[in-house]
């Protein structure tokens, strides 16, 4: 008994072949592996024999030896399948080649379009986001209101109080700061100047407040000394040159120069520079408490007025921002008191805007820098969506008449047992190759257009494959999506085809003449209209703009930014109008294009009764020239002459605007010639009762999204910081030069800063020109798409009625009657589109003119125009391959039958 229980061979090594091991090889193996297990024991030892079993097993632990583990075979059968329909697809894809051609165009057009896009609406939402405390950042902003309790103006920046009074009297302020441009001064390092440098003083509270990653130094150190200097990078690089790293810059003295004042300071750190997705910008960064010297106690104290203040605050998480608004009338009741016997809250109030809506959201007064426009960015992103779904679209109507050629295999495939999902594998297969070979090309688009993007929407833009990996999953996913959706309903249409049908082959598929595809034709015609029609009315606007009389002389202005160096006006003016191309020269506190920010309370004499205005009547400060320089009509009264001075006679110089006059109760602006009106105060004092010397037109002094409101020109030698030049074409460059060279006798240390008063008005309308020329190429996109798709259509309808064109023309159709037959249901879509398409295009446009005070009228004209266009292009299109069908010999065509 012993001896036999030795004989048999290991046990577990048994069990565990019997568990690994294919059951077709099992057996045998076992029994050749006892077989030669009870040789060995009987030759040699027990304990020898077994180890040679086990081992034997052991070397059987293979992966062709193992059974298949549960899901194995199927994976195995799936991977097969999918080998198979790739190179099916592959080879489909070869036999039509104009078929994939069209669809690889289209769908990189739409990629390349969407991929741009995309990028575009990514960057405008990233703003001020890399700040650490970004949610909890709050611009103050304040709001003036007239007598009538209407908002007069909404201030992007605050009065110097503000901020130290803010975080005194509310707890869930936990840091305030301010921010401050100084007068653009020189610094100077060693034997290196640099001029007209913009240096921003800030609290010492900004860097809890923001977030700006130190190079060198820290933001404990950084502004601990009153004469504390922070640099950027740049700057860094600009005054101790490339290898700044290398020195200890820490500690080096650099000057400070401007209107007189000379002040060391020395570099106490040096921060990373601005990213441009930040609404604000700076290169220089000093104390605030230096400058806090230059002004008195009530000025640095004052809450109301004197809006030069950039001011942030930063919250307590959970904040509640409305109720902390709510407490403005508090505020500005318990700092200002009573104005004009009526409480200070009924004339001012103050707002928290949240940082991050700065960008998109805000079109204040004096705003920092130009802002983006949440609009803009709805409208692209949805443009993006659409050209995508059109070049998708596309392909679904291409691919399902392509398609329709293979009703046989289908039938066949059915026949040997394929199912709904292998079909739907295969076509879909084929979809997502037809993707995957567009990427490359739509890729291609990108980099090429990204450069021009770039320099026309001022941004800098980067599309990184190798440095960006959520970007290459971006595209990947995008690819696999965009094949899923452009293949789903053609691989459905097929799959979903009868047995019977398929087999009998493509000439017994009908369908209804309004079936799904049509559907999708259209929605590319919705897409196209809707995108024409928006440029016509962007483009209108623009032309409307153009062509519109703003009620002064914009063509041959100059205008000269003058610098505090300049001392001499009468000098330099006087000067430049020797040249006889030079006709006239203006001097003015602001020009027209500008902002009529400036603004005192008033008051006038009313059938002998001193009135104080309930309106807003902002002013500029202008000489004598003005009003011919830009030749604004004086409907009433007449100009300035040229020894009046409102500082000198303390005395009133004013003329009005036709708005102005209305505004006082005076229709006829002749009557209010010689009434007495007071301007005031200006600069620290009231003016003295002056007589309005005469009333211009009204004109557009600011641009067309804002009304003409009522205004007051003052007679004054003071605050003028422009001088407007009217020139004749003539050798415009010998002029400019010739400025140039008296400029420099003047100011030589500021280059000469000017620009024309025509590009000054155009720039206005910078985002609407901008909007027009990307809607432009989105439109050109959209009509190549759609046309590249009607030519694969038409070719393949072209294809399948080859016959019976070829019995009509036997019969005697004509060419037009062979047009109309193929063209009539394009057409008969077209109109539905326009049915579809009008509304809503008509009330987004529409809204969208709503932004201007001024506007263009929405013509019949207009509304069909798109409608025309669209056929026009579906004409052309079509004719390209009718006209070949309808004029070939129908012979050709019937010979085989």
């Amino acid at each position: 008994m012993a001896g036999a229980r030795n004989d048999t061979p290991p046990i577990r090594a048994t069990k565990f072949l019997r568990w690994f091991c294919k059951h077709e090889y099992y057996e045998d193996i076992q029994g050749d592996l006892e077989e030669e297990f009870h040789y060995l024991a009987a030759d040699s030892t027990i304990a020898r024999a077994k180890k040679w079993y086990r081992w034997q097993i052991i070397k059987l632990f293979k992966p062709s030896m193992m059974k298949k583990v549960k899901g194995q075979q199927e994976l195995e059968t799936q991977n097969t399948m999918f080998k198979n329909h790739l190179k099916i697809g592959v080879r489909n894809l070869w036999k039509y080649k104009s078929g994939t051609i069209i669809n690889t165009l289209g769908l990189a057009l739409g990629l390349a379009a969407f991929f741009l896009i995309a990028l575009f609406v990514k960057d405008e939402l990233s703003y001020d986001k890399h700040h650490e405390f970004a949610n909890q950042i709050h611009r103050v902003t304040v709001e003036n209101f007239s007598m009538d309790g209407e908002l007069s103006r909404h201030w992007a920046f605050a009065s110097a109080g503000h901020a130290e009074r803010l975080k005194e009297d509310y707890s869930a302020i936990s840091h305030a700061v301010r921010f401050f441009l100084w007068a653009f001064p020189d610094i100077d390092y060693q034997e290196k100047k640099l001029p007209s440098q913009q240096v921003v003083f800030a609290d010492d509270d900004v860097f809890d407040v923001f977030s700006f990653p130190f190079i060198q130094g820290n933001k404990e150190e950084a502004f601990r000394e009153v004469f504390s200097l922070v640099l950027t990078e740049s700057t860094a690089v600009r005054i101790f040159g490339e290898d700044w790293e290398k020195q200890n810059i820490i500690g080096e003295t650099v000057k400070l120069t401007a209107e007189g004042n000379e002040a060391p300071f020395k570099v106490s750190g040096v921060i990373e520079d601005m990213p441009q997705q930040q609404h604000f910008q700076f290169e220089y960064l000093a104390p605030m408490r230096f400058l806090e010297g230059f002004f008195d106690e009530d000025a640095m104290n004052n809450v109301g007025g004197n809006y030069n203040w950039l001011t942030y605050v930063r919250l307590e998480p959970g904040t509640d921002v409305q109720a902390l608004e709510f407490q403005s009338k508090e505020f500005f009741n318990k700092y200002m008191g009573e104005i004009r016997g009526r409480d200070a809250s009924e004339f001012y109030g103050f707002k928290f805007q949240p940082l991050l809506s700065i960008h998109l959201n805000s079109n204040l007064e004096g705003e920092i820098q130009p802002n983006g426009s949440l609009q803009q960015v709805y409208i692209f992103s949805i443009v993006g969506l659409l050209l995508l779904l059109v070049a998708c679209v596309n392909y679904m109507n291409l691919a399902t008449s392509h398609f329709s050629r293979r009703m046989k295999e289908v039938g066949v495939r059915k026949v040997i047992g394929a199912g709904q999902s292998s079909l739907l594998a295969q076509f879909l297969t084929e979809s997502t190759l037809i993707t995957v070979l567009s990427i490359p090309l739509a890729i291609g688009c990108v980099y090429m257009g990204l450069p021009y993007i770039n320099s026309f929407m001022n941004k800098e833009l980067i599309f990184s494959l190798t440095s960006n990996f959520e970007l290459i999953l971006s595209v990947c996913g995008l690819a696999i999506g965009v094949g899923l959706i452009s293949g789903l309903y053609p691989a459905l249409f097929l799959s979903r085809v009868k047995l019977l049908k398929a087999l009998k082959g493509e000439s017994t598929i009908k369908s209804s003449r309004w079936n799904f595809r049509n559907w999708l034709v259209t929605f590319q015609y919705v897409v196209t209209i809707s995108l024409i029609f928006a440029l016509l009315v962007i483009d209108g606007q623009m032309k409307f703009i153009q062509s519109s009389d703003p009620g002064y002389t914009r063509s041959q202005v100059l205008d000269l930014g003058l610098s505090r160096k300049v001392s001499n006006l009468d000098r330099l003016k006087r000067e430049l109008l020797e040249h006889p191309n030079i006709e006239r020269g203006s001097y003015s506190s602001r020009i027209p294009t500008g902002r009529l920010a400036d603004n005192w309370g008033s008051q006038f004499y009313k059938a002998d009764s001193l009135v104080p205005t309930d309106f807003r009547m902002p002013c500029i400060m202008v000489d004598e020239d003005f009003i011919p320089t830009y030749d604004i009509t004086l409907i009433a009264g007449k100009n300035f002459e040229e020894g009046m001075d409102m500082q000198k006679d303390s005395t009133g110089y004013y003329i009005i605007n036709r708005s102005a006059a209305a505004a006082m109760g005076y229709p006829d602006p002749v009557e209010i010639i010689g009434e007495k009106l007071a301007y005031g105060p200006y600069n620290g004092k009231n003016l003295g009762m002056g007589r309005i010397l005469g009333v211009v037109e009204d004109f557009h002094f600011e641009s067309l999204h804002s009304e003409i409101v009522p205004m007051v020109m003052l007679k004054t030698n003071d605050n003028l910081r422009e001088l407007s030049l009217k020139i004749k074409a003539e050798d415009i460059q010998t002029t400019l030069e010739f400025i140039e060279g008296v400029w420099t006798q003047h100011d030589a240390e500021n280059p000469a800063r000017y620009q024309f008063v025509d590009e000054l008005f155009d720039q206005q309308y910078q985002q609407e020109e901008r909007l027009a020329t990307m809607i432009k190429v989105f439109a050109v996109i959209a009509i190549f798409i759609g046309c590249l798709g009607l030519i694969g259509m038409v070719g393949f309808i072209i294809e399948t009625k080859t016959k019976e064109i070829g019995i009509r023309k036997a019969l005697g159709a004509s060419i037009t009657n062979i047009l109309y037959i193929i063209s009539n249901q394009f057409f008969i879509l077209i109109g539905l589109a326009f049915l579809l398409a009008l509304p809503v295009s008509y009330w987004l446009m529409n809204d969208w003119l709503l932004g201007f005070e001024y506007r263009m009228t929405i013509s019949i004209v207009l509304i069909l125009m798109p409608l025309f266009l669209t056929c026009l292009f579906t004409m052309i299109t079509l004719g390209m391959q009718t006209m070949k069908a309808a004029m070939s010999n129908p012979v050709d065509s019937l010979k085989d039958e």
